[in-house]
């Protein structure tokens, strides 16, 4: 029974890797650009499993960002080209040239007022929609979005069952014959799946027809959208509407404005309006009651909910300036006005291309350009920074300067740098700074990808922050090793040392076991009645940074050769260290220390 269960399982596993062997041999072919962008995401996913960043571990994130978002701008030039019957060279030049531009524009975008989350996540949405811009029908697109969709889930359950059957049968050859992989290995299976195999199956399950009609009524996975349209999705959404229908009767009647949540409860319910009428755009003929009073009426009730949402945010930002949630709030009341107004138009009017262009469209201008979101979020926080605390700038006297302003001028301030920060604005304050902190900041980099420009700015303004300069750096190691002893004849075990401002003066006092300190980044020694001081911050400064970053149970701990002022040796196995503060004081250690009996007897 035993043996037949492993037999299909193995049969199953066999299977599902052919298939993803097909699937990516499909996506190397069709998409090399992005296959080749892709693998090298997966390749740097997999060096960093052993806490190697390239090119830092500040600036990885953003590299995967770059690598990703030229990928996904390379298909949609791709399924452009390919849809508009471009040769196979012109598609990949094409390709190309786009993935360039688009990578380029996310690594340097945020130095150059581009907002990248805005510019991926539009690269990503664009997919399906880019075979059918400019040719093909709105029915088309919705049937070629759907296998697209079913595609991209299938591929990654496929790389989830052959990951937990390929972990299963790994473990089971663990049990049985007490041989197994390591951590490091699982890991690097678990990202190849997840950043190499997943994708390119994926793009390997992306439809290559485009002229494929809605299937018929006897297709199951369309009997189930049915149903959850018209039965589920459509009544949810005209209850909704009623709500917020009564809601802003209340307003009406009360005269009190609609409350700081109504914005996103109305992105919320536009954002379900829209995709449901994509989604359903296949059954609004049919005699369903709420999918029928729905596709007559969405156009309507919008209208009320889109003027609750366009004064919430209008209070909002004329008290508080504009935000990236604000400005994306007042984007979807714009995205949606749109929509509405496509409506009336004959040429336009039920076009679920057109419904799902113009939000991609509006997202995708939001990444860039004085109308971008990370531009006018820092003209709106600037300009109410400059006007509340009444600097004038380079060329005026006052300047923004650490000063008693009150709690509630410090609550304002805070927040409107951190909505800069958030936006990657932080440099338009530096001219309305004092010329000292103005230098320290712009030393920093504040286009930066790490904070330390925002924690410098804050800490020069008086501003309390949670920051880089006040976080403790430290390191546990936890891993095994062998020490050579070279001559040392003594050891002592698990010695911790605390950092002691105010030491006083030492006793005359033997002590059989050392005793160990932290004293102005010393490591002040005492065996016997002998007392000596090793230089330990400068041991330390030479370690890797890595050792700051490698999980406890795989750094191996440091051993330091110290030799003190009066010729003492020591070797030191620091099996944790804490520092502290911008200067990185060190504040209390963990270690063994090994040491020579001889060296340690009273003169």
């Amino acid at each position: 029974m035993a043996s037949g269960n492993h037999q299909a399982g193995s049969t199953r596993l066999r299977r599902a890797t052919a298939a993803l062997a097909r699937g990516a041999g499909t996506a190397a072919a069709r998409f090399p650009v992005s296959t080749l962008l892709i693998a090298a995401i997966s390749l740097l996913s997999n060096v960093a499993v052993q806490d190697v960043f390239v090119p830092n571990p500040e600036d990885f994130p953003w590299l995967l960002a770059s690598l990703y978002g030229a990928a996904a701008s390379a298909v949609v030039a791709s399924l452009a080209a390919e849809a508009h019957g471009l040769t196979p060279p012109a598609r990949h030049a094409g390709a190309t040239a786009v993935a360039l531009v688009m990578g380029l524009a996310v690594w340097f975008g945020p130095r150059f007022g581009i907002y990248p989350p805005a510019l991926i996540a539009a690269a990503t949405l664009a997919v399906p929609l880019a075979p059918f811009v400019g040719r093909g029908d709105g029915m088309r697109f919705w049937t070629y979005t759907l296998w697209t969709v079913v595609g991209v889930i299938l591929a990654f359950l496929s790389v989830l069952l052959f990951t937990l059957g390929l972990s299963a049968i790994l473990e089971m050859i663990r049990f049985l014959f007490a041989v197994g992989l390591s951590g490091d290995a699982y890991e690097h299976i678990f990202v190849t799946a997840f950043t190499l195999v997943g994708p390119l199956f994926a793009l390997g399950r992306v439809p290559a027809g485009f002229e494929e009609p809605v299937p018929g009524p006897e297709d199951r996975l369309l009997a189930g959208v049915r149903i959850m349209a018209a039965w589920i999705a459509a009544p949810l959404v005209l209850v909704t509407a009623a709500v917020l229908h009564l809601y802003a009767m209340k307003i009406l009647a009360t005269g009190v404005l609609p409350a700081n949540e109504i914005g996103w409860i109305v992105t919320f319910f536009a954002l379900l309006v829209l995709s449901l009428r994509i989604g359903a755009a296949p059954f609004l003929s049919e005699a369903t009651p709420p999918i029928r009073l729905f596709g007559r009426s969405f156009v309507a009730i919008l209208i009320v909910p889109l003027v609750l949402l366009a004064i919430a945010a209008a209070i909002r930002i004329a008290a508080e300036g504009v935000t990236l949630p604000r400005y994306y709030l007042a984007l979807g009341v714009l995205a949606a006005a749109l929509v509405v107004a496509a409506q009336a138009p004959l040429r336009w009017r039920g076009d679920i291309r057109v419904m799902a262009a113009i939000p991609l469209l509006l997202l995708a201008l939001s990444s860039f350009g004085p109308w971008g979101a990370a531009s006018t979020v820092g003209r709106s926080q600037t300009a109410l920074i400059v006007a509340e605390a009444g600097v004038s700038g380079p060329d005026g006297a006052a300047t923004l300067v650490t000063a008693d302003r009150g709690p509630e001028a410090d609550r304002r301030l805070r927040s409107r740098l951190y909505a800069l920060e958030d936006a990657g604005q932080i440099g338009r304050v530096l001219p309305y700074l004092e010329p000292a902190l103005r230098q320290r900041v712009a030393a920093a980099d504040p286009q930066g990808a790490d904070d330390s420009a925002f924690d410098i700015l804050m800490t020069g303004l008086g501003l309390s922050r949670p920051s880089a300069l006040q976080t403790i750096r430290s390191f546990t190691a936890a891993a095994a090793l062998v020490v050579e002893t070279d001559g040392y004849d003594r050891a002592a075990t698990e010695l911790s040392a605390v950092a002691d401002a105010n030491p006083g003066p030492s006793n005359d006092v033997a002590t059989p076991i050392p005793q160990v300190r932290i004293e102005a980044d010393r490591l002040v020694v005492r065996i016997g009645m002998v007392e000596d001081r090793f230089d330990l911050a400068s041991a330390v400064a030479d370690l890797p940074e890595s050792t700051f970053s490698t999980a406890p149970e795989r750094l191996v701990p440091p051993v330091l050769d110290l030799t003190s002022g009066d010729g003492r040796r020591l070797r030191v196995v620091l099996r944790q260290i804490v520092q502290e503060g911008e200067v990185a004081a060190i504040s209390a250690a963990s270690m063994i220390i090994y040491f020579r009996a001889a060296e340690w007897q009273p003169e």
